[in-house]
């Protein structure tokens, strides 16, 4: 599945889950060619309104009711999914195996950071970089805050690894998910496949939505990877490099 031409530029929203407790962290991108862009943006915003209206449409606040916000925009997400007007990337990493003191300062989150840079240069510059130019939109935070400083690294690798025309990223900004609804709609599949993933012990409605979610694709591997060459809904898990040292005690 691609996006046709003549879309010049792809937006590349990305996010993270599970950094903190699990065993599994995630990082995520969605990405939307700009032709449908606008619509997409005001058919969620249609969407919140016919369902509670809720400032945010968030895994983290699912709640069991009729008009859920979450299972309607797990919906818009499937539809847009097999017609190509979306792609998704998911990338897993067992995360308590990482030296993450090694990442730098800020231990965790630098870790995480580096999860983005990677998931940018090996999912969103490879797969569009060639072809268009790229918006990226992270959800702001302390994981992402470094991105925008890493345009010209991301350059320079990308085009000796996948022949990308230099200045292909156009930007990279840092935006507010409960602005902006494609961050939202990225939200909602990443929370539930990252609880899938981690096998986490669930209240009722978070475990019906990710049971939903997951039912819509029931032959998707959390634990393996999709085959190369597929772009519209790709699963990734990696192991790391540098590892957490042993306990010389152990």
């Amino acid at each position: 599945m691609s996006f046709i031409r003549p879309e010049k530029y792809v937006y590349y929203f990305c996010d993270e889950s599970s950094q903190v407790r699990d065993p599994y962290m995630a990082v995520a991108g969605l990405a939307v060619p700009d032709a449908a862009l606008a619509k997409i943006r005001n058919d969620l915003i249609e969407l919140r309104k016919a369902n509670g209206n809720p400032r945010e449409v968030k895994w983290s606040t699912t709640k069991s009711r009729r008009d859920s916000p979450e299972r309607a925009f797990a919906d818009y997400f499937e539809a847009a999914i097999m017609s190509g007007q979306i792609h998704f990337h998911i990338r897993f990493a067992p995360f308590d195996e990482y030296n993450h003191k090694s990442s730098g300062p800020r231990l965790r989150s630098d870790t995480t950071s580096k999860m983005h840079f990677q998931l940018l240069l090996h999912r969103a510059l490879r797969f569009y970089g060639p072809r268009y130019s790229l918006r990226i939109c992270p959800d702001n935070g302390d994981c992402t805050r470094a991105l925008p400083s890493q345009i010209e690294t991301l350059h320079w690798m990308s085009s000796g690894k996948y022949n990308t025309p230099s200045g292909c990223i156009e930007s990279i900004r840092c935006m507010d998910s409960e602005r902006e609804p494609l961050l939202q709609l990225l939200d909602v599949p990443l929370g539930a496949l990252t609880a899938l993933r981690n096998k986490r012990e669930l209240s009722a409605p978070k475990r019906d939505l990710a049971h939903y979610i997951k039912a819509k694709w029931p032959d998707l591997d959390l634990h393996g990877n999709t085959p190369n060459g597929k772009k519209g809904f790709v699963v990734w898990n990696v192991k790391p490099k540098d590892t957490r040292p042993r306990d010389p005690w152990s």
